[in-house]
């Protein structure tokens, strides 16, 4: 059974061949659709992976940006960072280069329901849709598809999303803010923090939409990464994960729990000034060695170490209901 709710117009046509039940496939037109002021063009890839500390490879799918170059033989995990300026009005166009079905929905921004990219609320995009919005608060966000999103979120579709500040004109030219009229940073990482239950990396895109237990339900995670790159041995000298900086800069990390549990988070030493979270400015920024976060949370952190030394970064993968740790992530802070 499949139920469309959306009367098509404009780009409509497609014709997603991804099975399953409630799913909404439409390409419409975009509505009110004006001139952006920045356009992201992003295609889907469904045959990527990821070789793990193990040796061993995981299936992986993402987006990748059509406007780069490759065609779908680039295969970015996570998948392609979109970053804006607070106040532009922006286009992400998705492609579907394949008979499949999916969204972009841009996590923690606040659309229309038409651009909002959720599947069952609007539709599924069965050959191409842009979605227009705008950046209304500076912030650290996310980008994730919302078809079948339990599964094609695990699968590993998503990928950061920044909004800066407008420039502060009585700033020096270079300066970098988290937010309007808030603290400056010389550096800047994102932490990712996923795990990966290699059982369901071999699940068909439509798994479980008709109602059979696929176990979508039981997540049994073997591997625990950060911003796609194994947390076990890997992430700890990652280029662009792992830091290296001077005494006297400031780091800013965008800490995201792009997983389904709980996670903590040990600065493994350093001590952390909690300045946003979710994409808006903390009232009172606090001061922390280890935070707590649910699926999808966001904190910015601001580091200013004083001393030398090498500070090893854990994320640890917490159950839901027992606390327990199910697995540790790990990266590194080297301060000169």
């Amino acid at each position: 059974m499949k139920h469309s709710s959306y009367e098509k117009d404009g780009e409509m046509g497609g014709g997603g061949m991804m099975g399953g039940c409630y799913t909404y496939p439409a390409s419409p037109a975009t509505p009110g659709k004006v001139t952006p002021d920045a356009f992201f063009d992003r295609g889907v890839y469904m045959d990527g992976s990821m070789k793990m500390d193990d040796g061993k490879s995981v299936r992986i799918w993402g987006f990748y940006d059509r406007a780069a170059g490759g065609g779908m033989g680039s295969k970015p995990f996570p998948s392609p960072a979109i970053r804006v300026t607070e106040g532009q009005i922006v286009h992400t166009r998705l492609v579907m280069d394949m008979m499949m079905l999916h969204t972009i929905h841009h996590h923690g921004i606040e659309p229309s329901w038409q651009n909002d990219g959720v599947g069952h609320v609007s539709w599924d995009v069965d050959r191409q849709y842009t979605y227009q919005w705008r950046a209304s608060q500076a912030g650290t966000y996310f980008y994730h598809c919302h078809t079948n999103t339990v599964l094609h979120a695990e699968m590993g579709m998503y990928g950061g999303l920044i909004v800066d500040p407008r420039p502060d004109p009585n700033d020096p030219p270079g300066t970098k803010r988290v937010f309007a009229g808030g603290p400056a940073y010389d550096l800047e990482t994102v932490w990712a923090a996923d795990e990966i239950d290699p059982r369901w990396h071999t699940l068909g895109a439509d798994a479980g939409t008709c109602g059979a237990d696929v176990g979508l339900n039981d997540l049994n995670p073997k591997y625990f990464i950060i911003t796609g790159v194994d947390g076990a041995k890997s992430a700890l000298t990652a280029p662009g994960i792992a830091v290296q900086m001077n005494r006297g800069q400031t780091l800013l990390a965008r800490y995201i729990n792009a997983g389904y549990y709980p996670q903590r988070i040990r600065f493994g030493g350093l001590t952390a000034t909690v300045v946003a979270s979710d994409g808006r400015p903390l009232p009172r920024a606090f001061q922390a060695q280890s935070l707590e976060a649910s699926s999808a949370e966001r904190y910015d952190c601001l580091f200013t170490p004083t001393q030398a030394g090498v500070f090893d970064v854990t994320v640890e993968v917490l159950h839901w209901v027992t606390g327990k740790v199910l697995g540790t992530a790990r990266t590194r802070v080297t301060v000169y």
